[in-house]
């Protein structure tokens, strides 16, 4: 879905938090697994895509709920994706988020 130079940010709070790929996945992809989160979907609620060319970007809300640790969590928030044109098709150069 990204292309290999793929960044992923979060920006919540005062200082961005910036990602590649590897340092995004790995500690997800522990809690996911090891029942630190639980029951965790995420799912777009509403979405407006712009098409200029070989680029394009995505703004989505959604909103979020599950177990973190035990306890019960709901959100909401925004992200961002840019997308450019490769060969292989659309991929995400970067995606930013800011939880509400």
């Amino acid at each position: 879905m990204f292309i290999p130079q793929g960044m992923i940010i979060k920006n919540i709070g005062a200082q961005p938090v910036l990602y590649d790929l590897d340092a995004f996945i790995e500690p997800r992809e522990k809690i996911l697994t090891d029942g630190t989160l639980t029951e965790f979907p995420e799912w777009e609620v509403a979405e407006r895509t712009e098409i200029f060319g070989p680029i394009a970007h995505r703004f989505s809300d959604y909103p979020k709920s599950g177990f973190l640790d035990g306890a019960w969590f709901e959100g909401t928030g925004h992200k961002t994706t840019p997308f450019v044109r490769t060969r292989e098709g659309r991929k995400m150069s970067s995606m930013a988020w800011d939880d509400e």
